[in-house]
């Protein structure tokens, strides 16, 4: 059972954190199929684990709808008279590319920077929010899989907090660290649980291993 609960403590952990930030101040060449190229600013906000973005230009803010980050692609809708525009964008560290789809059907390019001061911003922000409440599940080297909710606090690069079973047992996190999108994380029950993660928008999967040197698996989201 303490074996367990470490690991569900593990899970929840590493299910906090985001992956790399699209958040920041992007200047970006939207190309489209008849030939013009639109330069505007792309401003993407994160708050509570939910983005929100909107273009911005000599005419004024527009904000844009379903906005969306998984697997480092930034995807949103510009809707205007013509009807709903998608966009794609794959961010590489302060860079992004991809492809604008017009209502006929057509393709154009995007191409964009994160702005100086916003990519500093950026940076500084590589550490998420993570507080709040997580259902995590975890599988052990026999097969066993168990459900907890986690809740969590934070401190800029630490991560404290408390989980509990279905049955209402809880335990407490310690030690938990975020750093970019990897999160580790130790446990002292019966000695030492060493647990690490890889998280992609709100989603985490990883591994632990217990003080015998077993090892297991986990997955959690917010």
């Amino acid at each position: 059972m303490k074996v367990l609960k470490s690991t569900l403590l593990i899970i929840a952990l590493g299910a906090v954190a985001l992956a790399a930030s699209p958040v920041g101040k992007w200047k970006v060449a939207a190309s489209t199929p008849d030939g013009n190229t639109h330069n505007v600013d792309l401003v993407v906000k994160e708050d509570a684990g939910k983005l929100s973005a909107s273009i911005e230009s000599e005419r004024g803010s527009m904000p844009l709808q379903d906005v969306a980050f998984a697997n480092d692609e930034l995807t949103f809708k510009l809707t205007l008279d013509v009807g709903p525009i998608p966009f794609k964008l794959k961010i590489d560290g302060d860079t992004m590319k991809g492809t604008i789809t017009i209502p006929d059907g057509s393709t154009g390019t995007v191409t964009g920077k994160r702005d100086g001061a916003a990519a500093a911003a950026a940076a500084s922000s590589a550490v998420p929010t993570v507080a709040g409440k997580w259902k995590v599940s975890s599988k052990d080297a026999e097969g066993n899989t168990m459900k907890v909710t986690i809740e969590l606090k934070q401190d800029g690069e630490k991560l404290t907090g408390q989980l509990w079973l279905e049955n209402g047992d809880g335990a407490p996190i310690s030690d938990g660290k975020v750093k970019g999108n990897e999160v580790s994380f130790k446990l002292e029950a019966d000695g030492t649980y060493e647990i690490s993660g890889t998280v992609d928008g709100n989603s985490i999967s990883g591994s632990y291993k217990t003080p015998n040197g077993s090892k297991g698996t986990f997955t959690g989201s917010r």
